[in-house]
């Protein structure tokens, strides 16, 4: 096909541009629906469409979404322990709370870092899904800043990595609208792991064969 037929698109030039102007609206698009649902949240209008998903296809769907939002250059891995029971939670709400995490991660990872994500059942029962990075890190006095909204680490940072400051927040109340809870453990210069922990009431127990 002759590229002069294709018009600006046949350039490579306007095809990186194209690209980064879609990177950018997917980018504006997640901000604005950030500030959308901190209101409803905050107004008690979010409501869950709750289903039977699997813990591997949660997280599939997180990275996919996450890297749509973080730009993602640096490797992220899964592993989901075998024989996982199914959650019964709204896979949309979910997924939006671990590709929070996973752009977080992207966010403040070098190119050259990792992240990898984990899924195993706790020991009362639940089900736990971490996100660790090998990115910045933070300090202790830091973690709880992390939660609030509109809230970066600093102003240096504000500077280095775009955002509305939402992620953490968001994803925070849309764990605990599951009756989960999200914990931090982070180091300065040492990485993060965030952990969702959802109780055993949305673990969906396989139905016991009928005896007799």
């Amino acid at each position: 096909l002759n590229t002069e037929m294709l018009g600006p698109l046949g350039n490579p030039s306007y095809r990186g541009y194209a690209a980064d102007i879609h990177a950018s609206g997917t980018r504006l698009l997640g901000i604005v629906n950030d500030l959308l649902d901190t209101a409803r949240i905050e107004g008690g209008a979010l409501t869950l469409a709750k289903q039977d998903v699997s813990v591997a296809s949660l997280i599939e769907g997180a990275i996919a979404l996450g890297q749509l939002r973080g730009r993602a250059r640096c490797k992220i891995a899964f592993e989901v322990q075998p024989n996982l029971p199914e959650l019964e939670v709204d896979p949309q709400r979910v997924v939006q709370a671990i590709a929070a995490l996973v752009a977080n991660s992207i966010k403040f990872t070098p190119d050259e870092g990792q992240i990898a994500i984990h899924g195993r059942r706790t020991a009362n029962g639940g089900i736990r899904i971490a996100v660790r990075d090998t990115g910045i890190g933070m300090s202790p006095e830091k973690i709880a800043d992390a939660f609030q909204p509109f809230r970066q680490l600093d102003n240096s940072l504000a500077r280095r990595f775009e955002g509305a400051g939402l992620g953490l927040s968001i994803c925070k109340a849309l764990v605990e609208l599951h009756g989960g809870s999200l914990s931090i453990e982070s180091a300065e210069g040492e990485g993060t792991t965030v952990s969702i922990d959802l109780p055993p009431s949305r673990v969906k127990l396989r139905a016991l064969a009928a005896t007799g």
